[in-house]
């Protein structure tokens, strides 16, 4: 009962000077992109890969066709588009080195496993749209007269709270084992604020610093880990960014190229230091720890940083398209399976959804997930490990062809768009708080539905638990939040155009 009068006083306060415009949810995209596509694909003949190259960057139109709606997070097609960009790395390489991919792999598996992750990013794009039917109305300025009303001030200083609380739960996460999966869900809640934040200050065009300080923190708290974490904060703003009722907006799409460049730009100069930096970090044990002292980390990356020039930055460039290109051990699995080890038959896609029913909170003695052994079980290659401090996947769609081949490979990948497009559907569709909408299904796609090198036990239990935590706090949290956050019943006026909404 207190849910719902909450819900009904959160209602109440909406400003109601006009109502929201309804209008249609997907943007069409212009017949000039169809067109400098068309005329860009036709130069592919000039390349040595010409039909991969062609048949990639048409698919980027088609994605956007499938999946971007107007006014609302294109978290859908930003997710489909990293996995292209990770299937079709290799091609645009190849071309650059004057390289086939045949020739550069020595047989016809690069090449094939390219083909069949670019046909999955495809068929995972019709998964997630099929999830989507029938929901003919855009939800952006129902999000937009909402998001109007909101506090910057007020969700910056909650932001900091979760900033320290979770910062101070994640060191603790993992002393747990039974609960460590719903920590880690929860501690994506933060991820929520940033959106919101972000969201807000962009559409009342105030309080910028206080945006900045948040992706400064964010970013800086990134680089003192032994991960590469510093790169979220960036993946969130650009779906952000790109939500307007506009799509093609100048000054939107303008701040989208700064964010894009700083994404990889950071990327670049992390490859050059990592390797030095993590050893510090660990004290040369091997350990996916930090030893040192966050004031001796700060010194040591400025240090580091500092000794960059640009003749490090060549050879790191070419290790980043490399590292994101994630077909090399999709192509070795090809040659190992099925001539030396046979196909599952299902039994790794049935391992990943038994483990979500099978929680280690009820079931504490759940084997590990050894995602290092399992790649080396399938590719006939060594790989580091945890011995090494690190772990590495074949990704979803090698073990979906090692599951049911290059054919059948496609059903469990149209599932899991389905899924994914159904979770979008569930935030921003059915959800009663369009702007809340927008910032749950954000922090759960962006981080669980655009990497291909993540395995199919991880994409599954880490959504799944994701979605019952954000589904938990929408509900029981999701109106009294939304009230405290509110400035006033009264819309932001907006100052440099002189209107209302």
């Amino acid at each position: 009962m207190a849910v719902r009068a909450d819900a009904a006083e959160l209602k109440s306060q909406q400003p109601s000077a006009l109502p929201a415009p309804a209008l249609g949810s997907w943007q069409h995209v212009p017949f000039w992109v169809w067109l400098a596509t068309g005329v860009l694909a036709s130069t592919s003949v000039l390349t040595a890969n010409p039909a991969l190259t062609a048949f990639s960057l048409g698919l980027l139109p088609v994605f956007a066709q499938l999946l971007w709606r107007r006014g609302e997070p294109p978290v859908l097609f930003f997710a489909c588009g990293m996995q292209w960009l990770q299937a079709s790395l290799v091609i645009f390489y190849g071309n650059w080195a004057g390289l086939s991919l045949t020739a550069a792999f020595g047989g016809g598996e690069l090449e094939r496993a390219t083909w069949l992750s670019l046909i999955g990013v495809l068929v995972l794009a019709f998964g997630m749209r099929i999830a989507l039917l029938g929901a003919n109305k855009s939800m952006g300025p129902l999000a937009r007269e909402q998001i109007m009303t909101f506090s910057p001030p007020k969700l910056f200083n909650l932001y900091l709270v979760a900033f320290v609380g979770f910062y101070a739960l994640g060191s603790v996460a993992f002393t747990v084992p039974r609960i460590t999966q719903p920590l880690m869900a929860a501690m994506n809640l933060k991820w929520v604020l940033v959106c919101l934040l972000a969201y807000t200050v962009l559409e009342q065009r105030r309080h910028y610093g206080l945006l900045a300080v948040a992706v400064v923190l964010e970013f800086t708290l990134g680089l003192l880990g032994f991960f590469s974490t510093f790169k979220t904060v960036f993946l969130v703003l650009l779906v952000v960014v790109l939500t307007a009722t506009s799509a093609v907006d100048g000054r939107r799409f303008m701040l989208a190229v700064l964010v894009a460049v700083a994404l990889f730009t950071s990327g670049v100069a992390w490859t050059v230091v990592k390797a030095d930096y993590r050893e510090f970090l660990n004290q040369g044990t091997g350990e996916q720890e930090e030893y040192a002292p966050v004031d001796q980390r700060l010194q040591k990356l400025a240090e580091l940083t500092g000794s960059l020039t640009w003749q490090s930055f060549a050879p790191a460039v070419e290790n980043v398209v490399l590292r994101m290109s994630y077909v090399h051990y999709f192509a070795l699995t090809i040659m190992n399976v099925p001539s030396k080890v046979p196909h599952e038959n299902g039994a790794l896609w049935f391992d990943a959804i038994k483990r979500v029913v099978t929680p280690r909170l009820l079931f504490p003695s759940k084997s590990e997930i050894q995602d290092s052994l399992r790649t080396e079980k399938y590719t006939g290659e060594k790989v580091a490990g945890s011995e090494q401090g690190t772990s590495i996947s074949l990704g979803y769609f090698a073990e979906s062809y090692i599951d049911f081949g290059p054919v059948y490979m496609f059903v469990p990948i149209f599932l899991l768009g389905a899924f994914f497009g159904s979770i979008y559907r569930w935030f921003v569709i059915h959800g009663r708080f369009k702007a809340l909408g927008f910032a749950l299904a954000t922090a759960v796609l962006v981080f669980g539905a655009f990497r291909v090198e993540t395995s199919n036990v991880k994409i599954v239990g880490g959504s799944v638990m994701t979605v019952i935590v954000f589904s938990l706090f929408s509900y029981a949290v999701g109106p009294p939040f939304l009230r405290w956050v509110s400035e006033s019943a009264r819309p932001i006026r907006l100052r440099r155009r002189g209107r209302t909404l």
